[in-house]
């Protein structure tokens, strides 16, 4: 049996390589996981930053060819990548850049990527301008899925205003969500935040609620 395959998309700055590193934490506790940084676009907040901390937990890390962690911007993607996405013999994560541009690099896997089934969820925070309201999102959706050549599955409402944000703030994103939703037919996989403002929320919100351990972000905040 293969191993799952899910690739997290979204615009720059929704919080893909937080969720993505999280999530290898999560599935480690059950499956060996392999992550595997795509993002060759943004010198910042990439999950090969916390490399040390998921190796810790016996996750592997894949990114460029000198297995980079800080300060070091080198566009080439490690064949390892590929090897992964083959074998499927690990739980994969793959964490790919923002927007269209950045999306751009899974469509050398798509015919491989698809030959399996696969996950992509598009991360979306509703209090990004480029992604505040439904018209914003739906756009951005259709975007990526035209970049990648592959399609969408499922999203996940990451909608915060970092230690700022309110339950508030989490219901209006809960209710754009639910019109996007509406006007894709994919469902919200997940709602994340930090738990303390995730146990406040009504169980009824969309997606399960997935408990984020701020890592990459730790020191900004």
């Amino acid at each position: 049996m293969q191993a799952p395959l899910i690739i997290i998309i979204g615009h720059y700055g929704s919080g893909k390589s937080e969720f993505s590193v999280n999530l290898a934490l999560q599935k480690a506790r059950d499956h060996n996981v392999c992550l595997a940084d795509l993002d060759i676009v943004n010198p910042y907040f990439r999950s090969r930053e916390a490399r040390e901390i998921l190796n810790n937990h016996n996750i592997e890390v894949i990114s460029d060819t000198y297995s980079s962690t800080k300060g070091l911007d080198m566009p080439y993607l490690s064949p390892a990548v590929q090897g992964r996405i083959a074998k499927r013999d690990k739980f994969l994560i793959m964490d790919c850049g923002g927007d269209p541009n950045g999306i751009k690099v899974l469509r050398q896997f798509s015919d491989l990527i698809s030959d399996a089934p696969y996950e992509m969820w598009m991360i979306v925070n509703v209090f990004r301008p480029e992604t505040h309201n439904p018209s914003d999102i739906l756009a951005m959706y259709r975007a990526l899925q035209a970049s990648s050549g592959l399609k969408i599955t499922g999203f996940i409402n990451n909608s915060n205003l970092l230690r700022q944000t309110s339950v508030a703030d989490m219901l209006q994103a809960n209710q754009i969500m639910q019109e996007v939703v509406e006007e894709t037919n994919e469902k919200v996989v997940y709602t994340s935040g930090i738990p303390e403002l995730l146990n406040k929320l009504p169980n009824d919100i969309l997606g399960e609620k997935f408990p984020l351990q701020i890592i990459l972000r730790e020191k900004w905040l």
